[in-house]
């Protein structure tokens, strides 16, 4: 983008509130690397000539000349379409994070095929610890049951939980990561402008509300597409030290995520099933392959993965800031808006940690006004 484009972009963004930051960060490098995205996507193939003969905008420009003059007008083309993206990224608040950069995650950087663009929405605060639980969409209440068990008993080591925000485990995973105070993140098969599936919509914006983040290699407005999940998972395998399976088919979604997480040389681990049920046996058939190693107790994960319980440091240790916060607000009966001047947090993330409070047992509701329940034995 030119520097009046871009002065233009800047001044909307100010008069509108958005993140001013985040659009200045979207680089011409940015721009050229995800216009070369959605072309692959387009196409459905990746355009491994066209990287190699002008991997970087830079190249580009140097190199227009031995391009193809279609595809030399194409690549033009869709830099103009990115260029207007730009402001809806800011105005989303989503954070653009090229391959190289600083912030961008030190372990999916390390894996063999990277994203050379990661989208952000959300925290994606820094942990030593991070692990990836993943299963299937259609799980038995025996794998919901489990999910929830292994995720609060590593929860002990105080790891950053990653999953695919789908239907059944991943959803579960999510869920009991934020009742266990722990820092969750989503990979999403497509752009970061909402959250699918739809039933997972309220479990999403509790992620964010949490401190977690929504993660993508999709621009804003970009829909799920077939191709896009397996692409999704060497993202959830990347990001992580080790990946949790906890019930899959062979031919599954979790089942893909595990054999690119053994590529990537991390640890995975599947919990073992009934031979018969065709939920447990992607579990069984990645023990069998020696992809993954049988998970019979949580104490056995966190000894191979050399973790040890964490204490809490503090009272409120072991929950995410916005619910530090409003608990740490609530020092007599206080009412929504008091929450929200003590804080600083929006009426949404407010009233959310409220619920979550509540339901942990750690506040109530009476006349009105919010209280703090006392600890036990204080």
């Amino acid at each position: 983008m030119d520097g009046k484009c871009t002065k233009r972009m800047l001044t909307l963004a100010t008069g509108l509130g958005f993140l001013i930051p985040d659009l200045r960060r979207m680089t011409e490098e940015h721009q050229y690397q995800l216009a070369l995205r959605l072309l692959e996507a387009e196409h459905n193939q990746p355009l491994v000539w066209l990287r190699q003969l002008a991997p970087s905008g830079e190249a580009f420009q140097l190199e227009t000349q031995q391009i193809p003059g279609r595809w030399a007008k194409t690549v033009q083309t869709k830099l103009h379409e990115v260029g207007r993206m730009v402001a809806l990224h800011a105005a989303h608040g989503i954070r653009c994070i090229a391959l190289g950069e600083e912030d961008y995650p030190e372990r999916l950087a390390q894996a063999n095929d990277p994203p050379p663009l990661l989208f952000v929405r959300g925290s994606l605060s820094s942990n030593d610890r991070v692990l990836a639980v993943v299963g299937t969409r259609s799980p038995t209440p025996d794998g919901l049951l489990h999910t929830d068990f292994w995720v609060n008993a590593l929860g002990a080591a105080r790891p950053t939980i990653v999953s695919g925000l789908a239907l059944g485990i991943d959803a579960a995973a999510h869920g009991e990561a934020l009742r266990s105070g722990l820092s969750t993140w989503a990979v999403l098969a497509h752009g970061l402008d909402a959250a699918q599936p739809r039933a997972n919509a309220r479990l999403a914006e509790r992620i964010l509300q949490s401190g977690g983040a929504w993660i993508s290699e999709w621009p804003y407005g970009i829909p799920a597409r077939a191709a896009h999940f397996p692409r999704r998972n060497r993202i959830i395998a990347g990001l992580s030290d080790a990946v949790l399976i906890v019930e899959a088919s062979i031919k599954s979604g979790a089942s893909i995520t595990a054999k690119l997480a053994h590529g990537y040389d991390r640890s995975v681990f599947a919990i073992p099933g009934r031979i018969h049920d065709v939920h447990s046996q992607g579990c069984l058939s990645l023990i069998a392959d020696q992809i993954a190693q049988m998970a019979l107790h949580p104490e056995q994960v966190l000894s191979n993965l050399n973790w040890s319980a964490r204490r809490q440091q503090g009272p409120h240790a072991d929950l995410s800031k916005p619910l530090a916060s409003v608990l740490e607000a609530l020092r007599g009966p206080s009412r929504v808006e008091d929450l929200q001047k003590a804080t600083g947090l929006p009426t949404e993330a407010v009233l959310s940690a409220l619920a979550e409070l509540i339901w942990t047992g750690r506040a109530y509701a009476r006349s009105g006004t919010y209280h703090r329940r006392p600890l036990q034995g204080a």
